[in-house]
C-alpha cells in the first residue's frame, strides 16, 4: 500500500481513483464495508482504490477544547486500512488552508486535478469543504459536473445500534466494550509504551517453571494415566525447592 504524507507526493500520473475521504476513526464495520467495495470497484475498472484521510483529526484543529479521544492512533489506522486492500492513502496534514477550501475548491483541486477520480464513496452523513458546507448532495452536483461518479451509503446499523465512531467512542465512555468490539468488527485494543519499571528485575533473581517434560504422543489411555503422575511427582519436587529457595532468600 502506498502512503502519501502530501498532495504533492502523488504523481501527475496517478489514476484513475475510486476514493473514499474521511477521518475512518477507528476503522470500523462501516468504514470498511465501503473500503471493500472502492476496493472490489478498482479491481472491475483497472483503477486505484485511494483511502484519504487526515493528521491530525479536523476536530483537533476546528474544535480544540472538544477533548476528542481517538479510537486509533495513526499508525494503527493506517494498518487498518492495509487490512481493507485499498491500493493507497492520501494522509493529508489538516490545517487552516485546507479548512478554507469551498467544497467547489476541494473538489477540483485535489479529488479531480490531483487524484483523477472517476468515482468518489461516501457515508450518507458526509461533509467537506470550509464549515462542512459541502454534503452529499453537493458532492453528486459537483461530480456530475467534472466527471465522476458519487455513491452514498445508507447509515449502517447493527442491533439496533449506528456503526459510527463517535457512537462508539461512547460505548467506551460507558464501559461497553463488548458493544463497541461488535461494531468495530475485531476487539477494542489501548496501545502504549511500557514504561520504567521499578528495577527489581536487575537485584535479584528469581527461579521459573521450564516445562515439565518434551511433547510425546502416547500409545494408550493408560500410557497417559501414568505420566500424568510421573508429571505431579515432578511438578511437586519443584514446587519444594521453589518454597526452600524462597525461605532463604526472603
Amino acid at each position: 500500500m502506498q502512503i502519501f504524507h502530501r498532495l504533492e507526493e502523488v504523481p501527475a500520473d496517478f489514476g484513475p481513483t475510486i476514493v473514499s475521504v474521511g477521518n475512518f476513526d477507528g476503522v470500523h464495520r462501516a468504514h470498511a464495508s465501503v473500503l471493500r467495495e472502492i476496493v472490489a470497484r478498482a479491481q472491475r475498472r483497472n483503477a486505484t482504490a485511494v483511502a484519504m484521510t487526515f493528521e491530525p483529526h479536523p476536530a483537533r484543529i476546528l474544535r480544540p477544547d472538544s477533548g476528542l479521544k481517538l479510537l486509533t492512533p495513526t499508525a494503527e489506522k493506517l494498518r487498518l486500512l492495509q487490512a481493507t486492500g485499498v491500493d493507497a492513502v492520501v494522509l493529508l496534514p489538516f490545517g487552516r488552508d485546507l479548512s478554507l477550501l469551498t467544497p467547489h475548491q476541494f473538489v477540483q483541486e485535489i479529488l479531480k486535478k490531483r487524484l483523477h477520480a472517476i468515482e468518489v464513496h461516501e457515508g450518507y452523513n458526509f461533509h467537506f469543504g470550509h464549515k462542512a458546507a459541502g454534503d452529499v448532495k453537493t458532492l453528486s452536483e459537483l461530480g456530475c459536473e467534472m466527471g465522476f461518479e458519487v455513491t452514498a451509503y445508507p447509515e449502517m446499523r447493527l442491533r439496533g445500534e449506528p456503526v459510527s465512531s463517535s457512537h462508539i467512542r461512547r460505548l467506551l465512555a460507558a464501559g461497553r466494550v463488548s458493544r463497541a468490539r461488535h461494531l468495530l468488527g475485531r476487539p477494542f485494543a489501548i496501545l502504549s509504551n511500557p514504561g520504567r519499571g521499578r528495577g527489581y528485575g536487575s537485584k535479584y533473581t528469581v527461579p521459573f517453571l521450564d516445562r515439565l517434560r518434551d511433547e510425546i504422543k502416547f500409545p494408550s489411555v493408560e500410557a497417559l494415566k501414568q505420566q500424568i503422575g510421573r508429571d505431579v511427582k515432578k511438578a511437586k519436587r519443584y514446587f519444594s525447592l521453589m518454597a526452600l529457595y524462597s525461605s532463604r532468600h526472603s
